[in-house]
């Protein structure tokens, strides 16, 4: 298993999510010309991940963010898709936040569970995760 970040058409796309299972795999889609700013993508992906229902709050930070990523252990699901429409338009009032967020996954989030995960949390096991940022 190897995750990764692919950039792909909207049509590309179309055709990947007709081939989703989303019995087994946890999808998360994303308007990029939704999101201008920082505050709006944890305010999005809070919501989509349910981040707002786990004990108390989280953070609404970059590290917090990673934390939680790197974490999921109330989604029941081994594979995950996040899947970025208009990823140029993404953070177009804050562009260098659409590097900061590229950053955790390719740094933290995706090797974690495609490999550290076996070894720093116990019974871990991999996810396999896409992120597909669409034009």
């Amino acid at each position: 298993m190897k995750n990764k970040i692919l950039k792909v058409t909207r049509e590309e796309y179309k055709n990947i999510k007709s081939e989703i299972d989303l019995r087994e795999t946890y999808l998360v889609e994303i308007d990029g010309g939704e999101i201008p700013n920082v505050s709006s993508f944890f305010e999005k992906v809070e919501e989509l991940y349910n981040f707002h229902t786990l004990n108390g709050t989280w953070g609404k930070n970059w590290s917090a963010f990673d934390d939680l990523m790197t974490d999921l252990d109330w989604l029941d699901y081994d594979k995950h898709i996040i899947a970025i429409h208009s990823y140029d338009l993404l953070f177009s009032d804050e562009p260098e936040a659409r590097k900061i967020l590229m950053k955790y996954l390719k740094d933290s989030i995706l090797p974690f569970w495609e490999e550290d995960v076996l070894s720093t949390v116990v019974d871990g096991k991999r996810k396999e995760f896409t992120v597909y940022l669409i034009k």
